[in-house]
């Protein structure tokens, strides 16, 4: 089996997360309190995802790239900065939601809500339209592999790592891994 090259590997992420930020901005727009359950589930699930992505890139993809890309890696960091706030804020309005969420509650998370998934999509955008495009034309065969390989590794430990997290209850269609 001919090992995935690394840019692959975050193409292969962006892929499962963009499935759960189409699934976030409809149920945000026709927000409800009878909603709010599905809404926790999907932002747990993007949290977890992007947790365990930005973590290959911080730790093993952009410092393999930093020399030659520093000042779009930086640009890349700020970014997943903005996003864990953003993501931060949502999941703690999330966390102990109003038992009866009012009209301002709900506009609330459905105006952050958006935020994080617009940011998360730039943010994808930008990854794979520079950085990915980038690195590509910079990294040998053998480099995206021995770092596909290391992403890998950090995905499993910290797929283990998140099995003891109790993940809420919702509507959510289809299970993605």
């Amino acid at each position: 089996m001919t090992p995935v090259p690394a840019c692959d590997n975050l193409r292969a992420d962006h892929r499962e997360m963009e499935a759960y930020l189409d699934q976030l901005l409809p149920t945000l727009q026709r927000l409800s309190p009878e909603l709010v359950p599905k809404v926790q589930a999907v932002v747990w699930r993007i949290r977890r995802l992007t947790a365990i992505h930005f973590e290959k890139e911080e730790q093993i993809f952009y410092p393999s790239l930093c020399p030659a890309l520093r000042d779009l890696v930086s640009q890349l960091k700020q970014q997943h900065e903005q996003i864990r706030e953003l993501e931060q804020h949502v999941a703690e309005m999330l966390s102990d939601p109003p038992q009866v969420p009012d009209s301002r509650w709900l506009n609330d998370l459905q105006m952050f809500g958006s935020q994080f998934h617009d940011f998360i999509q730039h943010h994808i955008v930008d990854e794979e339209d520079n950085l990915l495009r980038l690195a590509e034309s910079q990294l040998t065969r053998e480099d995206q592999e021995r770092l596909a390989a290391e992403m890998i590794r950090l995905h499993d430990r910290r797929i283990v790592n998140f099995s003891g997290e109790q993940e809420p209850e919702s509507g959510i269609e289809g299970e993605i891994s």
